[in-house]
C-alpha cells in the first residue's frame, strides 16, 4: 500500500515535467541554427540542386509524373533524420555539463526529460518540414493527393521518433559527440543506397540488390506511394521497419540508461 501511495504522486507528476523540459528543449533548438538552420538548409539545398539539374531526365522516366514530386519523399527524409539527431545533441550537451544528473537527483528519474528532448526534436522536425513543403511548392510542386501527403509526413514522424531515440540511446552509453552523431550519419547514408533519383527496378542490378534489402527503400516508398495517390503497396512492409526502429529506440534508451545509473 505505502509503495503505491508513494508511486502514484510520482506518475501523476511525470506529464507537468514532461513539459516542462520539452519546451525547454523546444527553446534550446529554435535559439540553435546548428540545431534547426542546418537541417533546413541541408533539405533545401538538395531539394532545388536535384531538382533543377535532374528534373528534365527525372521526367522522361517517371511518364509524365512530377520530378520533384518523386524526390520529395527522400529530401524530407534526409532531412527528418538529421534534425531527429538534435535530441541525442541536447541530451549530451546536459550530460557533459552535469544537468542531467542534477535533474536525476532533484526528480529521481531521467525518462522525463529525455522525453522532452524527443518531443522538442519531433518540433524541430516538423517545422523545417514544413517549410521544406513550401520551398518545393516554390519551384513547382503540388500535392497529388492531400490525405496522402498528411499519410506520407505521419511515416516521416514516426521515423523521426525511431531514430531520436536511438541518438538519445548512444549519447546516454557514451557522452560521444561524434558516436551520438553516427546515427543521423547513418540514416542519411542509407537513404543514398534507395532508388534516389529513380524507381528501383531501374536502377543497376548490383544497386537494385543493394535497395531491395535496405529497409529505407520500403520507407521511402510507401511515402512515393502515399504522396502520388497510387495503392501503398510498399506500407505493410514500411510499418514493420518503422516499428522495429522504434522499438529498437526503446530498448536501446533502457539499456542505457541502466548503464548509466550502474556507471556514474
Amino acid at each position: 500500500m505505502t509503495a503505491v501511495a508513494l508511486a502514484a504522486p510520482t506518475r501523476r507528476s511525470a506529464l507537468p515535467v514532461t513539459l516542462a523540459a520539452a519546451g525547454r528543449s523546444t527553446r534550446t533548438i529554435l535559439r540553435s541554427p546548428a540545431l534547426l538552420v542546418s537541417p533546413l538548409a541541408q533539405s533545401l539545398f538538395f531539394l532545388v540542386v536535384y531538382a533543377g539539374q535532374l528534373g528534365t531526365v527525372g521526367g522522361s522516366y517517371l511518364e509524365g509524373g512530377s520530378f520533384v514530386a518523386f524526390l520529395l519523399p527522400l529530401i524530407l527524409l534526409t532531412g527528418a533524420a538529421t534534425g531527429a539527431g538534435a535530441a541525442g545533441t541536447l541530451v549530451l550537451g546536459d550530460l557533459t555539463s552535469g544537468y542531467l544528473d542534477r535533474l536525476r537527483l532533484a526528480h529521481g528519474a531521467t525518462g522525463p526529460f529525455l522525453a522532452g528532448a524527443v518531443v522538442a526534436a519531433l518540433a524541430g522536425v516538423v517545422i523545417q518540414t514544413v517549410l521544406t513543403l513550401a520551398g518545393a511548392a516554390v519551384i513547382g510542386y503540388r500535392p497529388a493527393d492531400w490525405p496522402g501527403l498528411l499519410g506520407m509526413l505521419a511515416l516521416l514522424v514516426v521515423l523521426t521518433l525511431g531514430i531520436a531515440l536511438l541518438s538519445i540511446a548512444v549519447a546516454v552509453r557514451t557522452t560521444s559527440a561524434a558516436s551520438t552523431g553516427l546515427v543521423p550519419l547513418a540514416v542519411f547514408g542509407l537513404s543514398f543506397f534507395t532508388g534516389v533519383f529513380a524507381p528501383v527496378d531501374e536502377l543497376a542490378p548490383w544497386m537494385r540488390t543493394i535497395a531491395t534489402f535496405n529497409p529505407l527503400t520500403y520507407v521511402i516508398d510507401a511515402a512515393r506511394q502515399l504522396e502520388s495517390g497510387v495503392p501503398p503497396t510498399a506500407l505493410p512492409l514500411a510499418l514493420v521497419v518503422l516499428a522495429a526502429i522504434v522499438v529498437a529506440g526503446v530498448v536501446a534508451c533502457t539499456f542505457a540508461q541502466n548503464y548509466a545509473r550502474r556507471n556514474r
